[in-house]
């Protein structure tokens, strides 16, 4: 199985001029939409810009209700060209790349990079002056998969003053606990919006919760398979299909509400799958159900009250001993997966 992965590279080159004939062309795509006859390179050839770059502007302008375009991107796919010259003809790619350096045919241009892995191919580059980045996606190959007998169980939650990861390894009985500051991000941003007035002028970033948040998840994600590979654990988490629709409702449960609908699971857990693929690791989901209010020992459904829980069965070995209810969840995720 192949993934597609983004690498970026600074640079510190000027591009104004190349970017001002791809935003002529991308102007030219909106205002012809109506006739996709002339949506061709060959009539945007007096702009001056490479028809495999001008092809890939006039389809992403060429569609869609934009009517003016203000930034555009420079887009160079790695695809087959062929020139005709009075020899015979010559067939060479758009993107080569060789001694880690990758050079851009139509764009006569080329640039060091070394994404420190193994690659299928380059599939495109994509060229910003803005940001001042150059964007390499390529097909990245995965590692075969090895089989681990041992499981590392993953209890993900989001209230705040919890961890948003609790991982327990069923061979050592070891607990990792990752992400409290997670929550506390949100409500801090959550207050500064709150108390936000238009005659201060306070104004705040949306994506700077969004980015902090993000880079937590990758960072959580990473010491997670970083955990499983050097133990040689397969990971196990919850099928968390449906969650905002099973959570409660109602006045009395805002709070959680809240942090429910902001939560982004399925992002950690992307980042967890995917960088466990890439190493070959097995990643397995399984039911959520009553795995904070299960006994890990000896399965029966105990008392679960907030962060604590006690089991309620007079024969367990461990029977009123108060113990965390996210480690016991991770515990019953990961003894979950030893019927697959």
């Amino acid at each position: 199985m192949v993934t597609i992965k983004t690498y970026h590279v600074k640079h510190r080159r000027n591009f104004n001029d190349l970017l001002d004939k791809a935003k002529k062309v991308a102007n030219y795509a909106c205002q012809n939409k109506k006739n996709k006859k002339i949506l061709t390179s060959k009539y945007v050839k007096h702009f001056g810009l490479p028809s495999a770059v001008s092809c890939q502007i006039l389809r992403k302008y060429g569609r869609g209700t934009i009517k003016k375009v203000k930034n555009v991107n420079l887009i160079v796919p790695n695809q087959k060209v062929t020139r005709k010259l009075k020899n015979g003809t010559k067939i060479y790619r758009s993107i080569i790349y060789e001694n880690e350096t990758v050079t851009l045919k139509p764009l006569k241009l080329n640039f060091r990079w070394n994404p420190g892995l193994d690659f299928k191919k380059i599939n495109q580059v994509e060229i910003s002056n803005n940001k001042f980045m150059i964007s390499v996606t390529f097909d990245n190959k995965e590692e075969k998969k090895v089989q681990y007998d041992h499981i590392l169980g993953i209890d993900l939650n989001c209230g705040v003053g919890r961890h948003i990861i609790n991982a327990a390894n069923l061979r050592t009985k070891e607990v990792l606990n990752l992400g409290k500051q997670g929550p506390n991000i949100r409500k801090m941003y959550f207050k500064k919006r709150k108390n936000q007035t238009n005659k201060k002028k306070q104004k705040i970033k949306n994506n700077k919760e969004y980015r902090r948040l993000k880079d937590l998840d990758h960072k959580m994600s990473r010491k997670i398979v970083n955990y499983a590979l050097q133990n040689k654990l397969k990971i196990v988490v919850e099928d968390l299909k449906g969650i905002r629709n099973r959570c409660k409702k109602g006045k009395g449960s805002r709070i959680v509400n809240r942090f429910v609908n902001s939560w982004s699971f399925f992002r950690l857990q992307f980042f967890i799958e995917y960088k466990a693929k890439e190493c070959g690791i097995s990643f397995i989901k399984v039911k959520p159900h009553y795995t904070s209010q299960e006994c890990s020992y000896c399965s029966i459904i105990g008392k679960r009250n907030g962060k604590s829980f006690v089991c309620t069965n007079k024969h367990c070995k461990v029977f009123k001993k108060e113990r965390n209810s996210d480690i016991n969840a991770a515990f019953n995720v990961g003894k979950r997966a030893l019927v697959y």
